[in-house]
């Protein structure tokens, strides 16, 4: 299953704090790749205002612990964090329409 986690900064004055823990954040990814389908940071006005991050995983709690594990995470960087159960059904990166034929009747 794939989950999309929107998390957003604690206020808009957080690029020090990534910065101290890019290093290991950037380890993280490349360490769990296999499970994160899309990342990379949400941004308004050119500014960094959070992370979002679409992970596959077997359940949301399966999700949720590996996004826990990360050093943004850790380091308390997000002030909240919504997470949604996603299904990637249309569009470039999942090939065109993917959509499921409705049955029937």
């Amino acid at each position: 299953m794939l989950v999309q986690f929107n998390c957003l900064d604690k206020h808009p004055d957080m690029q020090g704090e990534r910065m101290q823990h890019l290093a290991a954040h950037l380890a993280w990814v490349e360490e769990h790749m296999t499970h994160i389908c899309v990342a990379g940071p949400l941004k308004n006005n050119a500014k960094i205002i959070g992370s979002l991050y679409i992970l596959e995983a077997d359940d949301v709690k399966q999700a949720e612990n590996l996004l826990r594990s990360d050093p943004y995470f850790v380091a308390n960087i997000w002030a909240s964090i919504d997470i949604f159960e996603f299904n990637a059904y249309a569009g470039s990166w999942v090939g065109g329409k993917n959509w499921p034929t409705q049955a029937s009747n």
